[in-house]
This record gives C-alpha cells, sequence and structure tokens, in this order.
C-alpha cells in the first residue's frame, strides 16, 4: 500500500528523523518521495536533505497539497500556525498524522477546511532503528482502509496497537516517555557497576546484554514479569537483597508516579492548546 506514496514532514526534529529513518530502512520509500518543512532552521533541514537524501521545502502549501501523508511532527504549541499554513491546501483523499502530544484529532480536523482523515500517533524514538512501541487512533474522517496503512507505516518502525484516543496520553507516558526511563535505569546501574569496581567501559556491555536478554525472556516465553522474577530470586541470595533495597526506595511505585505523571502531563498540554483555540475564536 505505501509504494509510491509521498511524504510530507512538517517539522523537522528527532522524531521527524527517526520516523524517516525507520520509513527509508524499509526500503519501501525513496527518498526522493519524502519532503520536510520547519519553521527557521534551514541548517537541520540541510542536514536530513545532505544525510538522508529527502527533499528540503520552504513552500509547506505545494508540498502539503502535493503529499500523500502529511506528518504533523512540530512543537505542539505550533499546531496552530502550521494547521493555518496548511488550510487551503489539504484534501479529503490525504491522511494527515499528527505525533503532537496531548493534541486531539478533533483539534486538527475542525481547523482544516476539508473532511479528512486523521490519525494520531504515539510513536518513540527507537523507530530510528525499527524498535518503536507506537500507539495509534483513529479520527472521525478515517477509513478502515486508511487506518490500515498508517498501521503499515508504524509496523515498519516496530510493534504497533490501535486504542481508543482517550487512551492515547496514557500511552505517551507509558512508551513514548519509554525510552527516557530505561536510559535512566542504564545510567544508574552504569554508575552502580563503577562503584562496585567494574570499568564503565565494561560495564556498559553488561548492563546492555542484561536488558535485552530479559526482554527477550519477556516475549519468548510469554511468562509473566512476576513470575520471571520469582525464578531469579532465591530465598536469603544475592537477587533478593538488591529487591528488597529497591522495595526500601518504593521502586515500582515510584516508576508507576512517573508514568502517571507523563499521562498528566500530555492531558495537560491538549488542554492548554483546546483552551487556547477556542479563547481564538
Amino acid at each position: 500500500m505505501l509504494e509510491g506514496k509521498t511524504f510530507f514532514f512538517v517539522g523537522a526534529g528527532n522524531i521527524c528523523e527517526s520516523m524517516i529513518k525507520g520509513i527509508l530502512s524499509a526500503g519501501i520509500v525513496r527518498p526522493g518521495e519524502i519532503r520536510v518543512a520547519n519553521r527557521s532552521n534551514t541548517e537541520r533541514l540541510n542536514y536530513l536533505r545532505n544525510y538522508y537524501g529527502i527533499v528540503p521545502v520552504t513552500d509547506k502549501q505545494t508540498a502539503a497539497a502535493k503529499a500523500d501523508i502529511i506528518v504533523l511532527a512540530m512543537k505542539p504549541q505550533d499546531v496552530f500556525a502550521a494547521l493555518d499554513e496548511l488550510r487551503d491546501s489539504t484534501q479529503e483523499n490525504q491522511i494527515i498524522i499528527s505525533v503532537l502530544a496531548g493534541v486531539p484529532t478533533s483539534l486538527i480536523e475542525d481547523s482544516l477546511n476539508t473532511q479528512i482523515a486523521v490519525i494520531r500517533a504515539m510513536p518513540n524514538t527507537s523507530c530510528a532503528i525499527l524498535e518503536s512501541a507506537t500507539g495509534l487512533s483513529a479520527g472521525r474522517f478515517t477509513t478502515p482502509n486508511q487506518l490500515k496503512l498508517a498501521e503499515e507505516i508504524f509496523c515498519m518502525m516496530g510493534e504497533v496497537v490501535v486504542v481508543e484516543e482517550h487512551l492515547l496520553d496514557a500511552v505517551t507516558g507509558l512508551s513514548g516517555s519509554g525510552p527516557a526511563y530505561i536510559y535512566y535505569l542504564v545510567e544508574a546501574m552504569e554508575k552502580a557497576g563503577e562503584t562496585a569496581g567494574i570499568p564503565r567501559e565494561l560495564a556498559r556491555p553488561l548492563v546492555l546484554k542484561t536488558l535485552l536478554g530479559a526482554a527477550k525472556m519477556l516475549m519468548e516465553t510469554g511468562e509473566n514479569p512476576e513470575e520471571l522474577r520469582r525464578q531469579v530470586t532465591s530465598p536469603n541470595g544475592t537477587t533478593m537483597a538488591g529487591i528488597n533495597e529497591l522495595n526500601k526506595g518504593d521502586f515500582q511505585n515510584t516508576l508507576r508516579k512517573a508514568i502517571l505523571k507523563a499521562t498528566r502531563r500530555s492531558q495537560e498540554l491538549g488542554r492548554v492548546i483546546i483552551e487556547k483555540q477556542y479563547a481564538q475564536k
């Protein structure tokens, strides 16, 4: 379904680059079929052109009118300015994919002059290595085939789940922000290894392989994490000593609160943007 489709990315930040890298890695879409614009940073556009071969543009209206798929990847607070520029260039046969945290599909639909398909997506930056976890939800004008096309795009970059839109803020807090939690965990484990006497250059591969192995165990055995944790936690053993220390720091509850805080922040961003929309009317 994707062969011959053209893309127009509005916004050239990290998630844009990750998506471009993922799409091109699948070998179905060619660099010349991807156009990118941003608000002011021509140096960033030149980098994307030189590194990936995509086409930077300054005429957003023309690029939008010619694209099959428009990806909104700017900062959420810039969505109104972007939609104002695109309003007269969109058509019902196009698809708009928004990766903007907190921005509902209804806001985008109501800001355009046509009943265009809008699909809200929350990938994470691991789409750059084709290992993203992405949540998708469809707007009210999106057909099943259009949603399937969006699934195909993000399946090229990893795992995809389709959810009701009200759950996407939670997806943002869980997997959208999730890589940062893992990187933070790796930082802490590496530093702990150093404190225990393991040089950092040796600690890192040990930590990374441990994380990879644990993830593969969960995926390939189908066991729940509580059971796998029980299997490696011998009474009065080394693992139990470590788990007890994590429990003292309320590890699970702290992580739960972090995910819920990120979820609420996504909800807050959405409310602020919606309130701004009504204030302008």
